[in-house]
């Protein structure tokens, strides 16, 4: 393999070799042009030294990425079971990846009788290490965007009006069920997971203008968030006494969607109620004050504005079955002469 270097500045070469993804690199350095005067340089790396590509198979750099990269336990776990699928589907190496052979995968993946809300998983983990390795020159980005992505599951999501949580809050309880009831009510006031709301503590809530807000890690996506608060949330806070530095007292979320039940019961409301649904019912309620669904997904911090879509299809169905139930006017219409 021969490369001829040619132009009309002088120059020195530096070095000549290859990339870890096999591309010729040539680092040149001048100090000084001329234009009248061209200058050469050429090199021979024999038929045998052009091979320099790595052969790296998607297996081993999977489990790689999973080791180094910093996520959670849980999160990890749904990377090994995506690796376990993807070992039986067969591995390939990191070169011979395809737009078909993620697409294949994908229909093997639904072939297992697996949910589609799994594989959709499966598939966002596949394509997070598949960037990573365009990171390091490893892949070809466009292999992926080419694919048909799986579907999202339209899950139904359980949620409480308006109406049913003034009805749920004025329903008392006896008192050592109070840092349920907070917990719950501040998560409906500010749409924050269980995790998020468990994990809170004093130095999160922050002052400006003398009103709270939120400076937190959120636990799920591991980010940081900046979140404002309602009058409700610091109304909840402020009526709160500091022991220790946690907002809420410990609380398993099994003990509190046991709770839930009776709650609901005793307010008769007749809703299956997790503590997700107070998430549920703070994404609802925005939406139904006509706030922006791009504020939405800021407010719920999800990543992808489709998942804040799924809120504002039910949104819409609230509304319609809520205009039918409006009377006819059919004895005030106005004849035609």
């Amino acid at each position: 393999m021969k490369v001829v270097i040619q132009s009309n500045f002088s120059f020195d070469v530096k070095n000549i070799g290859f990339s870890a993804s096999g591309e010729l690199v040539i680092s040149l350095s001048s100090t000084e042009s001329d234009n009248e005067n061209h200058y050469s340089y050429e090199a021979d790396f024999g038929a045998s030294s052009a091979v320099a590509r790595p052969v790296v198979k998607l297996l081993d750099y999977t489990a790689a990425y999973v080791s180094k990269a910093c996520i959670q336990e849980k999160t990890k776990s749904s990377y090994h079971l995506m690796m376990r699928h993807l070992q039986d589907y067969g591995d390939c190496n990191m070169e011979d990846v395809t737009t078909e052979y993620i697409q294949n995968f994908i229909t093997y993946l639904e072939r297992q009788g697996l949910q589609r809300g799994t594989v959709r998983l499966y598939f966002q983990k596949l394509a997070c290490v598949l960037n990573d390795a365009y990171k390091n020159e490893l892949f070809d980005e466009r292999i992926l965007r080419r694919v048909k992505r799986p579907k999202r599951e339209q899950s139904k999501k359980s949620f409480l009006t308006e109406r049913e949580l003034k009805r749920l809050f004025s329903t008392s309880m006896p008192e050592k069920y109070d840092n349920m009831k907070n917990m719950f009510l501040f998560s409906c006031s500010t749409g924050l997971r269980f995790s998020d709301v468990a994990n809170l503590q004093w130095k999160n809530v922050k002052t400006h203008n003398k009103h709270l807000f939120l400076e937190y890690h959120q636990q799920k996506t591991n980010t940081n968030e900046v979140l404002p608060l309602c009058a409700q949330a610091e109304n909840l806070l402020r009526s709160l006494k500091r022991s220790g530095s946690k907002v809420f007292a410990n609380e398993f979320s099994q003990n509190i969607n046991k709770f839930l039940k009776r709650w609901c019961k005793a307010a008769k409301i007749r809703k299956r109620v997790s503590f997700h649904t107070a998430r549920h019912s703070f994404c609802v309620m925005l939406l139904t004050y006509d706030v922006s669904i791009y504020t939405v997904q800021q407010l719920m911090c999800h990543s992808d504005i489709d998942t804040t879509k799924i809120y504002a299809d039910i949104t819409n169905k609230t509304k319609n079955k809520a205009v039918k139930k409006l009377p006819l006017f059919d004895k005030f219409y106005v004849k035609r002469a």
